[in-house]
């Protein structure tokens, strides 16, 4: 029965022969690079730091933190940032950051450096700021990753950010 509705299924999306190759979702095999292809897209767009300039930037001036100007935000999910984050960054998941960034930087022409697990999610958060009218946006190359094996200090969170706290 069950190689019947493969059957049936596979005739009823069958393409022409000149329509390009396009595979459903749940057949699509997480390689296939979609996201990839579109962060490789946006990355020319976006101005990368390196984890030892960020450092740099955040410990200029080691009497008073890094200048009000600055603002060094994560976009990963609250699970990741209740583990650990970078120093003086400020929390706003990739899914708000569009309707809380005002509140967060409310001059455009700011500097804000967002980071991610990885590098990639930043950059789509990064182009996307841009879009929006910030004029002095980066991405941390290689994410929290590249600034762990960097060797870059770390703050680990005493009090887990809750999710219920962005709705109160």
């Amino acid at each position: 029965m069950l190689s019947a509705t493969r059957t049936l299924a596979r005739r009823m999306v069958a393409r022409p022969s000149s329509a390009p190759s396009i595979r459903a979702f749940s057949q699509t095999p997480a390689t296939l690079g979609l996201f990839s292809d579109y962060v490789n897209q946006l990355k020319p767009n976006v101005k990368e730091i390196s984890p030892e300039q960020l450092h740099a930037k955040l410990t200029k001036d080691p009497a008073n933190g890094p200048p009000p100007t600055l603002h060094v935000l994560d976009v990963r999910e609250t699970y990741e940032w209740n583990e650990e984050h970078l120093p003086f960054a400020v929390y706003t998941g990739r899914g708000c950051l569009e309707r809380d960034i005002e509140s967060l930087v409310p001059d455009l022409y700011d500097e804000v450096i967002l980071y991610c697990a990885g590098g990639n999610r930043s950059i789509v958060a990064a182009d996307t700021l841009k879009k929006m009218g910030y004029q002095n946006v980066s991405s941390l190359a290689g994410g929290i990753g590249a600034w762990k094996k960097a060797g870059q200090p770390l703050v680990q969170n005493f009090q887990m950010y809750s999710e219920r706290a962005q709705y109160d």
